[in-house]
């Protein structure tokens, strides 16, 4: 498009702000940078300035950065990315432009976010590893088995609410075999690339939900179907409390020894992490849910999923029982206590439901 990189924004003639809605934190952090370009469009009106990812996927994120922003020039989700030649053209010629995802996107992400970003990181997917023994990289497997345990069952509600007409009718294939056949795992398998591809089945998966997301409303053979009810929202929720229930269920048996202490928190923070995802996406496709489930309980579960998922102690100790000396912190009790009490907010929410 005739652009080239410069190192200082203030030389910039287009500013993109990518976004990250997994965490609070990160909306702020992307809200602050993108509030400190106005003093540049201030100073050089010419110049375009777009935000694009995660953050913006929610509609309602759209639409406050359309209001309280009328600098930025044009906003775009991750589906959206492959729109952004015509998105500057209509920006030149016409003026703002905003392209939120769908819901059916963001439903979809909040599925398998937490799968992809295992399988970003340094060393991918290291269960049933053949070259990086897990035991030897404790937490990080530990986490990995945690996020692939619940997201199969994100992946089955999901398919089974959101993503058809009515309960008689049948599960999107690419959903269904995304459910059965990808998101698996076995610690008895061990191989790699070609004889056990754990990568490549759990990214088949993950395109498998994109590519129904891509395909809601499009004239396709198999064109997706996109359908969230409230009393899907109820069953999505039904699933984050079951899982909560498990998690703190794992890390409140007394009968776990000193060495399985550390492995078991990291596990409940991947079924966590996978947990938090599939709420954040439900609540940013209806917003609704916050005024049936009480404003309140909402933000207190996602304020312990934040303070979950920021819990990294360099070495987990349970101190002040029988596993360990009272002198030291219980990381195993302050984790169970933060989980608990996202899990009765959860609870909450949903007995306000059937009110």
């Amino acid at each position: 498009m005739g652009y080239r990189i410069v190192s200082e924004a203030a030389d910039a003639d287009l500013i993109i702000v990518n976004t990250c809605a997994v965490r609070d934190h990160a909306e702020k952090k992307a809200l602050s940078i993108t509030g400190g370009y106005k003093h540049l469009k201030e100073k050089n009106p010419a110049l375009i300035i777009g935000v694009c990812g995660c953050m913006v996927s929610q509609v309602s994120m759209s639409d406050k950065i359309k209001k309280s922003y009328p600098y930025i020039d044009f906003v775009f989700g991750t589906e959206h990315l492959w729109r952004l030649p015509e998105m500057l053209y209509h920006t030149m010629t016409e003026g703002r432009s905003f392209y939120p995802n769908e819901g059916d996107a963001v439903l979809a992400e909040g599925v398998v976010h937490a799968l992809q970003d295992t399988l970003d990181s340094s060393f991918g997917w290291i269960n049933n590893d053949l070259f990086f023994v897990p035991q030897l990289l404790d937490n990080t497997p530990a986490y990995q088995r945690g996020v692939i345990y619940a997201t199969r069952p994100a992946s089955d509600i999901m398919a089974k609410t959101a993503a058809r007409c009515g309960r008689t009718d049948t599960i999107d294939k690419r959903l269904a075999d995304a459910t059965s056949r990808f998101f698996t795992y076995s610690e008895k398998v061990w191989g790699f690339w070609f004889i056990y591809d754990c990568e490549g089945k759990y990214k088949a998966g993950i395109q498998n939900w994109r590519a129904w997301a891509q395909s809601v409303g499009s004239n396709a053979n198999n064109a997706g179907v996109y359908n969230l009810k409230s009393d899907d929202v109820y069953e999505i929720l039904k699933y984050c409390a079951n899982m909560i229930d498990y998690a703190t269920g794992i890390l409140n048996n007394v009968k776990m020894s000193h060495f399985d202490t550390d492995d078991n928190v990291y596990y409940t923070k991947g079924i966590c992490s996978v947990v938090a995802n599939v709420m954040r996406s439900v609540l940013a496709v209806d917003s609704s849910v916050a005024e049936r489930g009480g404003q309140e309980n909402v933000e207190e579960a996602l304020r312990r999923f934040n303070y979950i998922e920021d819990f990294n102690p360099l070495y987990v100790v349970a101190g002040g029982s029988d596993r360990g000396d009272a002198m030291l912190p219980n990381h195993v009790a302050a984790l169970a206590r933060h989980i608990d009490v996202a899990g009765q907010r959860i609870n909450d929410m949903m007995a306000a439901m059937e009110k």
